[in-house]
């Protein structure tokens, strides 16, 4: 209850705020009117605070801002520097405890790509069967999470939960395990690319769609980037998703936006205003989503899609609805979620990637070549 967004919370800001305008009104002093005044601003201003984070689902706990405020990751990320020797130490230690064979192993590391050049933090989640025994033949399916912007990898972690949602679905037979791959597509928080290949600048498209699933798959027991790949995202990272989908289809299986636009942005932030295509409307087509799907006829494989919004913001609805139509020419049977009285915040999210994981991770499964393993025939 005294969380971020408990009541006592509100109670307390808003008793101090009505004690300070008390105390300005009632003393006659003006060195004290200019006190109280500065006392009742704090209240009045963190109130505020208060509200956006409540409207948006920031932070759930102290904890959670506190580890934002001073750029931690949550306490249960193994930091690793790269995935370079030290992994295969790190791994082979955690195989042996039994702590990573109930609750898997998250590590923040870094991602460096060899065609983008382009090196920046990011984190996996690799689930408990990943370290138990009959799995030990076993390359898993991956799903790559996009955040949103502004944002980070350690929103999925600190603010969603992403490994202790995904682990406890698995452990009910709601899911199946897969390596969540969570990389940083902003470079800062002050920065936003949509994935683009900025024309003459960085190319994040090639990062987040070949050099991050290149670079896991040389390292990991995964499968190939391909059909047993999922790119999700949401708010920015379902437009990423959606497009880099379409235009990748032999290394995304399955795509899921949740709260995502389907056209892309005027400018990325890089930090300054940027034009991504410089001008270019052919290119500016080819990575709009709507417009790609609206061509009679797509060249090639379609990923299969899961689309989620929510119905308490408007724009949301509708972009989604529009390219649900689109999907559901090709896909009759796509999943559109549709939150009730959701917004374009992590309350909303939080609801939706479960129902998520749920679809996709059998289909992934599905995906796979046949290996024996606990419930396969082959």
């Amino acid at each position: 209850m005294f969380g971020p967004q408990g009541f006592l919370t509100f109670t307390v800001l808003l008793i101090g705020f009505m004690g300070a305008l008390y105390w300005l009104v009632k003393t006659r002093l003006l060195a004290l009117k200019m006190v109280a005044g500065a006392v009742a601003f704090a209240p009045a201003m963190l109130f505020g605070v208060a509200l956006v984070n409540k409207f948006y689902g920031y932070y759930q706990s102290w904890d959670d801002a506190w580890r934002d405020l001073t750029n931690q990751a949550p306490a249960s990320v193994a930091r690793v520097p790269d995935l370079g020797d030290r992994l295969d130490q790190v791994l082979n230690e955690a195989v042996k405890k039994r702590q990573a064979r109930k609750n898997g192993f998250a590590l923040e590391t870094v991602l460096a790509g060899a065609k983008s050049n382009i090196t920046r933090q990011g984190m996996i989640y690799l689930p408990p069967q990943y370290f138990q025994r009959p799995y030990a033949a076993q390359r898993l399916p991956v799903i790559e999470l996009i955040h949103g912007a502004p944002g980070n990898p350690g929103d999925y972690e600190g603010r969603l939960k992403i490994s202790g949602m995904f682990r406890k679905l698995i452990a009910a037979h709601k899911a199946k395990p897969a390596v969540l791959v969570i990389p940083d597509v902003g470079g800062g928080p002050d920065r936003a690319t949509q994935c683009l290949n900025t024309v003459g600048g960085e190319q994040d498209e090639t990062y987040v769609a070949y050099d991050v699933p290149d670079l896991v798959a040389s390292r990991l027991r995964v499968e190939p980037p391909g059909p047993a790949w999922e790119i999700a995202g949401f708010s920015e990272g379902g437009y990423c998703a959606a497009n880099l989908a379409l235009r990748h289809p032999d290394r995304y299986g399955i795509a899921a936006s949740l709260s995502g636009y389907y056209e892309p942005l005027r400018h990325n932030r890089l930090p300054q205003p940027v034009d991504p295509f410089a001008g270019n409307k052919a290119l500016r087509d080819a990575n709009s989503p709507l417009k790609v799907l609206a061509q009679p006829r797509l060249n090639g494989r379609m990923p299969r899609f899961w689309v989620m919004t929510g119905s308490g913001v408007q724009v949301d609805l509708v972009q989604a609805q529009a390219f649900v139509d689109l999907v559901k020419r090709i896909e009759p049977d796509a999943p559109f979620l549709i939150v009730k009285g959701g917004q374009h915040n992590y309350g909303a999210w939080r609801e939706a990637f479960p129902k998520m994981f749920e679809w996709a991770t059998p289909r992934l499964w599905n995906a796979t070549p046949c290996r024996p393993g606990p419930g396969r025939t082959c």
